[in-house]
């Protein structure tokens, strides 16, 4: 049986690997410098079942774009708002493709590196891993590349897709 005291150390030390391993963890992902951004208290809550309902609205509405809305509320809305929504819809799908193919790049950067003896494998080591193709689109999941929907929070408040006040909105 442990004693109390026990107890606390191993839970100070579980708290303490879970913040190692997310700082690790934006660092991959790139989103290192938007987390360092939020006061620790905010960050620490991040979780998407915890949205508020008007976060998870604003979330929800870059994400899907007009597909959040039933065909009547579509119907309803004025034009102008309609054309914003789809553009903040489509440079968020382009923001997100591009952060996809960097994050394949990262994935096929650590296999190329065992090949550094031959031609060919110093060719692909020398390629940059920040180079994207716009005419291509990234067809993997999100859940294949290992991408919450807490990560795409901060990448879209990081694009400015959603305010920087985001995590704070009420």
């Amino acid at each position: 049986m442990l004693t109390q005291n026990q107890k606390q150390i191993l839970e100070l030390q579980d708290n303490i690997n879970k913040l190692a391993l997310r700082e690790e963890r934006y660092m991959y992902l790139g989103l290192l410098s938007e987390y360092q951004l939020q006061p620790e208290a905010i960050i620490q809550k991040l979780e998407y079942s915890k949205l508020n309902p008007k976060q998870h609205f604003l979330f929800k509405r870059v994400l899907h774009g007009l597909n959040m809305y039933t065909n009547e509320e579509q119907q309803s809305l004025h034009w102008d708002k309609k054309r914003r929504i789809k553009k903040v819809w489509k440079r968020g799908q382009e923001e997100v493709n591009a952060w996809k193919q960097v994050l394949c790049n990262k994935s096929a950067q650590k296999i190329f590196s065992l090949f550094t003896n031959t031609r060919a494998g110093k060719l692909l080591n020398s390629l940059s891993i920040d180079e994207i193709d716009h005419s291509y689109t990234n067809t993997m999941s999100l859940k294949e590349l290992g991408i919450k929907y807490e990560d795409l929070i901060l990448f879209y408040m990081s694009k400015g897709l959603l305010p920087r006040n985001f995590l704070s909105v009420k």
